[in-house]
C-alpha cells in the first residue's frame, strides 16, 4: 500500500473523530425521547421552576448548591411538607416564601411531582416535553 497524503490523513482523522462523537452522543429519539415526555401538570411545574430560577440556589439539576437538594427534599418529605416549604419558605435558612407568587402557587403540585420523578428515576434531568 502507498503512503497516505496529508489531506487524506486529515480527512480520515476527521471521519474517525465524527464517528466517535456520534457513537458517544446520547440518543434523542426512541425510548429516551418518550421518557422525557411528562404530563401537563409536571411540565408546567418544571417550567415554573425554571422561570422562578430555583437552580440559582439549588443547582442546575436541583441536587444542591447554596441551597439543599430539592430531589432529597422530594424523596424524604411529604407533599404537604414540600408545599409548605415552597409557599411559606424558611427565611432563617435563606429560602424565601413564594406564597404570594401566583406562578409558584399554581404549579407547586407539578413541581413536587417533577422532583419526585427525578428523585425516583422516572423522570430524567434535562429538557422535558409535554404529553
Amino acid at each position: 500500500m502507498g503512503r497516505m497524503s496529508g489531506a487524506k490523513m486529515i480527512g480520515a482523522l476527521w471521519i474517525g473523530a465524527v464517528t466517535c462523537a456520534v457513537a458517544e452522543a446520547p440518543s434523542t429519539g426512541g425510548a429516551s425521547g418518550t421518557e422525557r415526555r411528562v404530563n401537563p401538570a409536571i411540565f408546567a411545574g418544571w417550567q415554573a421552576m425554571r422561570q422562578l430560577d430555583c437552580a440559582r440556589c439549588h443547582g442546575r439539576d436541583y441536587t444542591g448548591s447554596v441551597g439543599g437538594s430539592l430531589l432529597e427534599v422530594a424523596r424524604t418529605r411529604s407533599r404537604d411538607e414540600f408545599k409548605r416549604l415552597v409557599l411559606e419558605g424558611n427565611v432563617a435558612r435563606g429560602m424565601p416564601p413564594y406564597g404570594s407568587v401566583s406562578l409558584a402557587v399554581e404549579n407547586v403540585e407539578g413541581m413536587y411531582e417533577y422532583l419526585r420523578g427525578r428523585a425516583d428515576g422516572t423522570i430524567p434531568s434535562g429538557t422535558l416535553t409535554r404529553e
